[in-house]
């Protein structure tokens, strides 16, 4: 699988992943740098950076520079790239933990504008799931998920188990569950749901 991760400026960290490819939004592209990756591309109107920084990458990164003034976000540019480039998994690193405009515009993102699209930051990720089985494994204190839309979901190996229970996006009962031991079965018998797995 073709993976693509996004690091925006306020990824303090990101996942290190063999094979992967990175992308810098905006100033995030100085992050990748600072680590010794060098991306493949880096994309955004980058004012977040100085323009001797601007000029620094130029010389040795492809740099895809767009205006201040536009409709789209940094990350939706860069989701829209990489998409075009045919990554099949791409991760948002940095999705949270700034204004919370740009935590739920990435959240629209990923649940309208790609189901597929995994928001990563340090101690937390958040991702959907559609109809089917889900393996969770236990690599966080807390698991929450947040109807969709009208949902039939059923959890097993969770602290509060669940059976067969319709939710709506309403619900937010579904909050601070657990899984149990290694792994927890999650099933969508219809509908989809925003799964948030963090350790904060």
């Amino acid at each position: 699988m073709k993976t693509a991760i996004l690091v925006t400026p306020l990824a303090k960290r990101f996942p290190v992943m063999d094979g992967a490819d990175y992308i810098g939004v905006d100033a995030g592209v100085l992050h990748l740098l600072g680590q010794g990756i060098m991306p493949v591309l880096a994309v955004g109107d980058f004012d977040s950076m100085t323009s001797a920084q601007l000029e620094q990458i130029k010389n040795s990164i492809d740099i895809e520079k767009e205006p201040v003034m536009k409709a789209e976000t940094d990350s939706q540019l860069a989701l829209m790239l990489a998409k075009e480039r045919g990554y099949e998994q791409i991760i948002l690193a940095g999705a949270f933990g700034g204004r919370i405009d740009h935590t739920i515009a990435n959240l629209r993102l990923m649940e309208y504008q790609d189901p597929s699209l995994i928001l990563w930051d340090e101690g937390q990720i958040a991702f959907c799931l559609k109809s089917g089985v889900h393996a969770l494994k236990n690599e966080y204190r807390n698991v929450s998920f947040f109807a969709l839309e009208p949902t039939v979901l059923s959890l097993h190996g969770f602290l509060y188990p669940l059976e067969k229970r319709r939710i709506v996006p309403g619900d937010i009962y579904t909050i601070s569950n657990s899984i149990l031991d290694e792994e927890g079965t999650v099933i969508i018998e219809s509908g989809s749901v925003l799964c948030i797995m963090t350790n904060k």
